[in-house]
């Protein structure tokens, strides 16, 4: 191992460290949280966070961010290989959660995202040496809108488990522990939804781009992302819809994100590990 990649491995250290801190603090927050939050105390509890856990974790962001452009910025182009896509879907989705935080109860999702963004940084440090996947200029469009919208709907996933304990808590008239924490199921499930028209745009721009861009969407080594993506596509479509004409909420709306999550990983990381990490030589 030559000093340049050792040092890489400390500095990345560094923001695993910042993360797991993030982490850390944000559970304690949580798990000693006291007090009913409700809709007057809204602007309050956004910018109620301790300053300690957003810092940390806006750190550990830069450091990644600059990591990243060290290892997807290449002379030929954009290198998305399987590691390196999922290292940057994980810190985009930390980045996104941050700014969302500005004016959404969204923090407590660095419950998952910031333990997750440490391990996806972790495997791609380790597996440097597998990273190889350009991307051809044409379809760095398409492979932007992409990440956005796993980004996106993995930020949706977290809010809907949320969601899910919340209202099962409810109902079992139990408002204990995590439920203080938290803001009213009403406003949870707005958050999901808004979350969730946005990942629905980009997962659309991602699709058209891809019938743009590729020659054939649906040729050997594509079929299965293309389907688990239109899956993925279509329950989100029938949630939305669901939603605005039956007024779907709830455990259903945690299902049909939840699936649509599922489906969407299988398709674009589950696909890229076939074919770059088991069909591909060593």
């Amino acid at each position: 191992m030559t000093f340049s990649m050792l040092d890489n491995s400390a500095v990345g250290l560094v923001a695993i460290l910042l993360y797991a801190a993030s982490a850390w603090l944000l559970y304690r927050s949580v798990a000693h949280s006291s007090g009913d939050y409700d809709n007057t105390e809204h602007a309050a509890a956004t910018t109620g966070t301790p300053s300690s856990i957003w810092l940390l974790a806006l750190s550990a962001t830069l450091i990644h961010a600059m990591m990243l452009i060290g290892s997807t910025l290449g002379p030929t182009g954009l290198n998305f290989s399987f590691f390196n896509s999922l290292s940057v879907t994980a810190w985009l989705a930390v980045v996104l959660t941050l700014l969302l935080n500005m004016g959404k109860p969204v923090i407590n999702l660095g419950l998952f995202l910031f333990p997750m963004a440490a391990a996806a940084l972790a495997l791609s440090l380790f597996f440097a040496s597998r990273s190889s996947g350009t991307v051809a200029s044409g379809m760095q469009w398409h492979v932007l809108t992409s990440v956005i919208a796993y980004a996106l709907l993995t930020i949706s996933s977290g809010q809907a488990l949320l969601v899910s304990l919340q209202d099962k808590r409810l109902k079992a008239r139990n408002t204990g522990g995590i439920l203080r924490a938290l803001p009213p199921l009403k406003t949870m499930e707005a958050v999901l939804f808004q979350l969730l028209l946005s990942s629905f745009v980009f997962l659309s721009l991602s699709l058209a781009t891809g019938f743009i861009f590729l020659d054939d969407l649906f040729a050997q080594r594509l079929v299965h992302k293309t389907t688990l993506s239109l899956v993925a596509w279509l329950l989100m479509t029938i949630l939305l819809i669901g939603h605005l004409r039956w007024g779907w909420r709830g455990q259903k709306a945690a299902g049909f994100t939840l699936g649509a999550f599922v489906s969407l990983l299988l398709g674009y990381f589950g696909s890229k590990f076939v074919i770059e990490l088991l069909l591909s030589p060593s």
